[in-house]
């Protein structure tokens, strides 16, 4: 009975741990490249953040910002 009650206590606190990572805010990848949007490349990107959307369920947003609008190139 005594290992009944360490393991629930365990399992408990473990779940009360990863409560706090479950509301965490979504990751931000800036992705930023130097074409314009309507390229190969800048449809690429945009592509890109759609599916990593997608896959991670909104875990990760990504953020493309096309034509060297971050860094100069």
């Amino acid at each position: 009975m005594r290992f009944f009650t360490l393991a629930a206590g365990f399992v408990a606190a473990s779940l009360l741990a990863a409560a706090p990572a479950v509301a965490a805010d979504p990751i931000v990848i800036k992705f930023s490249h130097v074409v314009a949007p309507n390229t190969p490349k800048g449809k690429g990107a945009d592509r890109l953040k759609a599916r990593q959307e997608g896959y991670t369920k909104g875990a990760v947003k990504v953020e493309v910002y096309p034509n060297s609008q971050l860094y100069k190139d």
